[in-house]
């Protein structure tokens, strides 16, 4: 007589293999904390997005590799404003807006040039998007890591 497997028996390998991906990726993930200076007022949102090489301002904006909104109409206090956001390793550029309007859109001109505070994990340039080289960093499987970041209009 052949012997069926329960229910439970059956489901051991999924689970198994779940619990396996879940801790596999948590043990390779890193905290990136950012630090954002320049906050003229305390309305709106900003926003933290973080890119890889391959996704780095491609024109997708839902095609990047972390990302972290905090609001800031319940901010009570001044001064910079500190957040982290988890990352597998690989290198990584950020951008930060504030979004003073709450619209979750970089509000631009008429040329393209933002309307609201902006800044990169990299130097500033007026003239153009910086390149992925000028503003990487590095994000290991053991250590975390910190940037700062000033808005600038």
């Amino acid at each position: 007589m052949k012997r069926y497997a329960s229910r439970r028996d059956r489901r051991r390998p999924e689970i198994i293999a779940g619990c396996v991906s879940v801790l596999s990726t948590a043990a390779f993930a890193a905290d990136l904390t950012v630090t954002v200076d320049n906050i003229g007022e305390n309305k709106g949102t900003v926003h933290i997005v973080i890119y890889n090489a391959s996704s780095w301002m491609d024109g997708d904006p839902y095609n990047f590799s972390g990302s972290r909104s905090v609001d800031l109409t319940e901010r009570t206090v001044d001064g910079p404003l500190v957040t982290r956001v988890k990352l597998e390793p690989d290198r990584y550029c950020a951008f930060v807006y504030h979004d003073l309007n709450a619209n979750d859109k970089l509000d631009k001109r008429l040329i393209g040039i933002p309307k609201e505070p902006y800044a990169f994990s990299g130097p500033l340039s007026k003239r153009r998007v910086p390149r992925f080289e000028e503003c990487m960093f590095v994000i290991g499987e053991e250590h975390a890591v910190e940037i700062k970041v000033g808005l600038h209009k």
